[in-house]
């Protein structure tokens, strides 16, 4: 009976051992993924495996044997699928910034190529073209005003 309740203590040692080691294995990664920010050297496939995996022991562990759930195996596993899911969604975040940027990148380089392609004498009548459009929106505004000051005057009448 002592050699049996040895063992049973010695098995929730180790499987709180496992679970302690099972929490701090992604801990490190989800940091330096925090701090830096950066995720371009991460798996995302390997992240995903991770998240699976950590849903199908975390549903073992608790649906197997609802009256007496292996807290263990379930809450390493429970630490695991969220550490998992942070990161997947930092790699997935910044993926969907690089293509903003990239498509950036090719729209501002489309523009310069455009800008080259265009003589001097082109962009100037193009300068001349816009200060022009501005001298007239300048007028209409100097009227809008005018008619503002009328309808002020009658207002007051």
């Amino acid at each position: 009976m002592l050699f049996l309740a040895n063992k049973e203590l010695a098995g929730t040692i180790l499987g709180w051992i496992g679970f302690a080691t099972s929490f701090s294995m992604l801990l490190p990664q989800v940091i330096k993924v925090c701090i830096t920010k950066n995720t371009k050297a991460l798996s995302p496939i390997m992240f995903f495996l991770t998240f699976l995996n950590a849903c199908i022991w975390t549903s073992y562990a608790f649906f197997t044997k609802p009256d007496k759930p292996d807290l263990q195996v379930g809450c390493a596993n429970l630490a695991a699928m969220v550490a998992s899911l942070f990161i997947l969604i930092f790699i997935i975040s910044n993926k969907i910034k690089e293509k903003v940027i990239l498509k950036r990148l090719k729209k501002d380089k489309q523009l310069n190529e455009n800008l080259d392609e265009m003589s001097v004498v082109e962009i100037k009548n193009e300068n001349e073209l816009l200060s022009e459009e501005i001298i007239n929106m300048q007028k209409e505004i100097e009227k809008l005003e005018d008619k503002v000051e009328v309808l002020e005057e009658k207002i007051e009448e």
